[in-house]
């Protein structure tokens, strides 16, 4: 072999795999431990059948432009589904300003190399202990030479997301220009060379990687804007920090759990459901608490999962109830959804409030209305329930979806390990960030 093909094949072998997929590994297991099932689990291949897969080439801001006036079967452009989203955080190097969706379920952050990163970004080199610590290596063998770059994958062909690149370390800011105290600092970082998606990931899991971690930060919000918002200053922001607090004196909180499995994950304990302010029967006491051995059940939130999985028990309670309120009869699409009305008749229906209550001081309770749970299929002319059965095999009990959170303000406090909502408009301070219908689609990507 010729020592040309030689290095690049030493090269291949050097592409270390970082996986950090949708749900991050036990903490007593190696972060991709759960991958190969989480892929390819029945869980997986359900909501992939319902996510729009153009997100994978198209950017985010063009998929939402494409779906409003597609007609293409299977996609669920809409009226009610723009209400969930999925939130770009704009961060800058320098004068170089990049973009990534911010994900609670994961850690890592990674962007778009720019066409000549060397001149914007530093490398983390493949000896190095960054490297080492990051990807998990024991040794420095299948490193090219002194000077290689520390290289890595993220995610999976299989499944239409792919991410490579070398890892970087740059000192980033949050939030310049825009009314809020910048918030600034180095972080490690995937600088992707070649990819499936058009924009990248921050991760604000409670992970070693997330830039809360790396920035030592113990609070942030978001508030994602409902696209039915009849107020132009009601804008979708994420705040870090001392700026992440309540701006109403309608607030309530709920403890953040920890899980003895999936320690970066954010657990509340959901202690019931209302229906028009009339608790739910037929939901098993512990059905939201975690297994008594503790690696599975619990109610995780999430900002890139746009539906609610809820406990089976409870989600056929759930859908009864609906049933039984409105006054029409359900009809069969052709998605993968449950609960689906015709449109048609929909204007002339009353639909219940529906009520999570949680655990904390006054049993805190967050409204939903159809907005939250409903979106209006425009191919179909069905409104569908946003919300399905949990699978029996999942680790997961429950996943409260970023549609279900439209128009809160969520403020987490990781060091007092409090979650506090609130239904208002954004705080005042317009932080860079685009909110954008997900319908899935980061579901498919990790």
């Amino acid at each position: 072999m010729d020592r040309p093909a030689a290095r690049r094949a030493r090269g291949a072998v050097a592409m270390t795999v970082l996986l950090l997929l949708l749900l991050p590994g036990p903490a007593s297991s190696l972060a991709g431990a759960a991958v190969g099932v989480i892929v390819r689990s029945p869980f997986m291949k359900r909501i992939a059948s319902i996510i729009v897969k153009e997100v994978a080439s198209a950017g985010a801001s063009a998929l939402t432009k494409a779906l409003r006036s597609s007609n293409k079967a299977g996609q669920l452009g809409s009226d009610a589904a723009d209400d969930a989203g999925i939130i770009l955080y704009n961060v800058s190097v320098g004068q170089q300003t990049f973009s990534g969706v911010v994900d609670i379920f994961n850690d890592f952050f990674w962007v778009q190399c720019p066409p000549a990163p060397a001149q914007v970004l530093s490398a983390v080199p493949c000896i190095s202990d960054t490297c080492s610590s990051v990807l998990r290596k024991t040794t420095n063998n299948d490193c090219v030479d002194t000077t290689s770059s520390c290289l890595y994958a993220y995610g999976s062909l299989d499944d239409g997301s792919y991410s490579t690149g070398y890892l970087g370390y740059e000192k980033f800011t949050f939030g310049a220009g825009t009314g809020t105290s910048p918030v600034s600092g180095s972080v490690v970082f995937g600088c992707s060379t070649q990819n499936t998606v058009k924009d990248g990931a921050i991760g604000f899991s409670k992970g070693p990687l997330s830039i809360l971690s790396q920035l030592h930060i113990t609070r942030f919000s978001y508030f994602l804007t409902p696209d039915d918002s009849k107020s132009s200053s009601s804008t979708s922001v994420v705040l870090l920090g001392d700026q992440a607090v309540p701006q109403t004196k309608r607030s309530r909180s709920t403890p953040l759990l920890k899980s003895n499995v999936y320690q970066d994950l954010y657990y509340v304990k959901l202690t019931g459901i209302k229906v028009d302010g009339e608790p739910l029967k037929g939901i098993p006491d512990r059905a939201f608490d975690f297994a008594a051995d503790g690696k599975s059940g619990g109610v995780a939130l999430s900002t890139t999962i746009a539906l609610t999985w809820l406990q089976s028990d409870a989600y056929y309670a759930v859908k009864q109830a609906l049933m039984s309120k409105i006054d029409s009869p359900a009809v069969k699409s052709n998605n993968e959804l449950d609960l689906c009305y015709d449109t048609t008749s929909v204007a002339k229906l009353k639909f219940p409030k529906i009520t999570l209550v949680f655990d904390g001081v006054d049993s805190p309770g967050m409204d939903l209305t159809t907005v939250h749970y409903f979106y209006k299929d425009t191919n179909t002319g069905f409104q569908c329930l946003t919300m399905l059965p949990m699978p029996k095999d999942y680790p997961l009990g429950s996943i409260l979806g970023s549609m279900l959170q439209a128009g809160t303000n969520m403020i987490y406090d990781i060091g007092a390990r409090q979650l506090t909502f609130e239904k208002a408009a954004a705080a005042a301070p317009q932080v860079p960030l685009m909110a954008i219908v997900s319908l899935l689609a980061w579901v498919l990507l990790f």
